[in-house]
């Protein structure tokens, strides 16, 4: 079985536990990671979401897509506006981390993605607001999902994530493994020869 595959089916499983509320999806395989996690949504029939970008500007609208490598996929022009992706509506809005809001305690979407989680997983306040509002949130999912790994760790999140599915395509993709690890041994190295 692939790492996609067996990625894959693991969010299947935490979309229809009873228990899971919230989930980390984390590792090197960024556009994998997307792609997976959309299409095991997708795979749920209609669903209705919220895609909440941390600390990002309304670019991080399209560049949700971007890393998904969904090129051709454009997001809805203004925030709060739906948008349909495939069987999924999906909605955008902002969140920022610095201080505690309860914009969206009152709605209860099949799913809420928190994205992406960069800037977040050092400062253990943004950490606790995060978990303060997953556990408000009356949405059945919520995906915290990082992107540019490893040079942002979320080890420091796991332990407000239900569960910890990871991604890094190590055996699907080697070569393009060893060269971001390499990548960043490498600016870790010129960062500390500084």
């Amino acid at each position: 079985m692939t790492d996609v595959k067996k990625a894959y089916d693991q969010i299947v499983e935490f979309l229809s536990s009873e228990t899971d509320k919230s989930l980390l999806l984390c590792g090197i395989a960024d556009k994998d990671k997307h792609r997976a996690l959309l299409k095991a949504l997708n795979a749920q029939g209609e669903l209705t979401g919220l895609v909440n970008l941390i600390h990002t500007t309304k670019s991080g609208v399209d560049e949700f897509f971007r890393w998904a490598g969904l090129y051709e996929i454009k997001g809805p022009k203004k925030y709060g506006q739906a948008m349909k992706l495939l069987d999924l509506t999906i909605y955008f809005d902002n969140i920022s981390t610095n201080m505690n809001s309860d914009k969206y305690d009152d709605y209860e979407f099949d799913f809420m993605i928190i994205w992406p989680i960069v800037s977040v997983t050092k400062n253990e306040k943004e950490i606790q607001m995060l978990k303060e509002m997953i556990e408000r949130q009356k949405t059945k999912k919520i995906v915290l999902l990082t992107i540019k790994e490893p040079w942002y760790s979320p080890n420091l999140i796991e332990p407000i994530a239900d569960r910890v599915i990871k991604l890094d395509c190590e055996n699907d993709n080697p070569d393009e493994f060893k060269r971001i690890l390499a990548a960043y041994d490498e600016d870790k190295k010129r960062r500390k020869d500084r």
